[in-house]
């Protein structure tokens, strides 16, 4: 546990997301998928069996998943706490915005330095994208 949530891996961790949501096993082809978790337990084992690191922020013990249908709207909230915390970080000075490293990685540029008025849009709009977009 920590401050932050780490994975290791980004595209294992997808691959296993994908694993879950279709039944069919994106890690390893002609093995059965991994069955969806139910506890953060299961969740971590899980990720230790495939070489994934997941480190959550101290204070999640729990876990829910969703899985929806494509006909339904599905808007997911951020805890208040965390969108009040992210953006706390942003009155220090220099602040990169925290984004996934596998944007830089994917599109070879580092991520720009912003003013606060541009870190909190960008905030804004990443959480607009996070609480209504359906994958793909």
């Amino acid at each position: 546990m920590g401050t932050k949530l780490e994975i290791s891996d980004e595209i294992l961790w997808g691959k296993l997301v994908k694993s879950w949501a279709t039944g069919e096993n994106y890690i390893v082809r002609g093995r059965p998928a991994p069955p969806i978790p139910r506890t953060l337990a299961d969740l971590l084992a899980q990720a230790t069996d495939i070489g994934l690191r997941i480190s959550f922020p101290d204070g999640m013990v729990g876990l829910e998943i969703i899985q929806y249908s494509g006909q339904t709207v599905v808007i997911k909230l951020p805890p208040k706490s965390m969108v009040e915390a992210t953006e706390a970080e942003f009155e220090a000075t220099d602040v990169i915005y925290p984004m996934p490293r596998f944007y830089e990685e994917f599109f070879h540029m580092p991520l720009p330095k912003m003013d606060k008025a541009k870190l909190l849009d960008l905030h804004a709009a990443r959480i607009g994208d996070y609480s209504i977009r359906n994958c793909g």
